[in-house]
């Protein structure tokens, strides 16, 4: 797929700072320095997928011109800060330093202001499918769940996995609703206008068994997630954690696909 950089840097990236929020505002030292190091690389590596795709560090500095105006610049600047924030927060921990805990609630603040950036550039897009508030609780649900879903299998405690549990349920029932109310915005809007290379409701329109699929397998993750996580078995927690990544792998590509 065309667009598979920016899939891997969205999701990466907002699953990154999903983790890291959880560690601002729950963990000790020593069980946050693992989750915060796997957070930084999967940081990186959506960067890295991102520098595939637009050439993202070598235009960082130019970005800084544009700041008041771009939202592609803005994103890459809270990116930067939030990779740097994330990075140096890990450091501490792993040579049992203090301050820790302030860089990482500060890295957890930021992401979400880069997440709320990024939602920004394709809400300005011109492409009618992009242009809602969908958009945004497309990425900042992605942030939700799929940071709930990694700490949660990565815990023993019953406290996190019923809050995991909790916040996944509510995101994937707010996507649901607000489903209708998208696909009917976005068919009252003047789709007279073809965004090359093709009319995004035309394509959604062919994606329709793929959208419709990816909604069942994210509702079967929520499911099979809030039975583990309410009984306390991680079978059922693990395969609806799966199925979860599944569904926001196939959501996404859904999104990109019809911009």
């Amino acid at each position: 797929m065309h667009e598979l950089p920016l899939l891997i840097f969205t999701l990466f990236l907002q699953g990154s700072v999903g983790v890291t929020l959880w560690l601002a505002f729950g963990s000790t030292q020593r069980s946050a320095l693992l989750p915060a190091a796997g957070a930084f690389v999967l940081a990186s590596l959506g960067l890295l997928a991102s520098a595939l795709h637009m050439g993202y560090p070598l235009n960082a500095l130019n970005a800084l011109r544009h700041v008041s105006s771009s939202w592609l610049s803005r994103e890459i600047i809270f990116a930067s800060l939030y990779l740097a924030a994330l990075g140096l927060a890990t450091l501490l921990m792993f040579v049992k330093k203090p301050g820790w805990k302030p860089l990482l609630v500060v890295a957890g603040l930021v992401g979400l202001v880069d997440v709320f950036c990024m939602a920004q550039i394709y809400m300005h897009a011109s492409v009618v499918t992009w242009q809602h508030v969908n958009t945004l609780v497309l990425f900042f649900g992605s942030v939700g769940i799929i940071g709930s879903a990694c700490m949660a299998v990565g815990t023993r405690s019953q406290t996190t996995v019923r809050a995991a549990v909790v916040i996944i349920t509510l995101l994937v029932l707010v996507r649901l609703v607000m489903q209708p109310v998208w696909l009917a915005d976005i068919t009252a809007m003047d789709n007279t206008v073809v965004t090359f290379p093709h009319a995004p409701l035309q394509m959604l329109e062919q994606l329709r068994t793929v959208h419709l699929l990816s909604w069942c397998v994210s509702v079967a993750g929520m499911l099979c997630f809030a039975a583990g996580g309410l009984k306390a078995a991680r079978s059922p927690m693990m395969l609806g954690s799966a199925l979860l990544i599944v569904g926001e792998l196939m959501l996404r590509f859904v999104f990109f696909s019809i911009g």
